[in-house]
């Protein structure tokens, strides 16, 4: 139950987050060196569960 509660939180918080950064592209201001590569590290997560369901 915990478990699943943290996990549900953990996703809002990367939405949150995945949010922050595309307002700051919208707005022009620079992302920092670290949100980059997290956001390298999403996209790489999201398309290889793209590749698995595919499958």
């Amino acid at each position: 139950m915990l478990l699943n509660k943290f996990d549900e939180n953990k996703e809002a918080l990367k939405q949150i987050g995945r949010e922050a950064i595309a307002e700051s592209r919208r707005l022009g201001l620079p992302i920092s060196a670290r949100d980059r590569q997290n956001e390298a590290e999403d996209q790489a997560t999201f398309e290889q569960k793209q590749r698995i369901s595919a499958a």
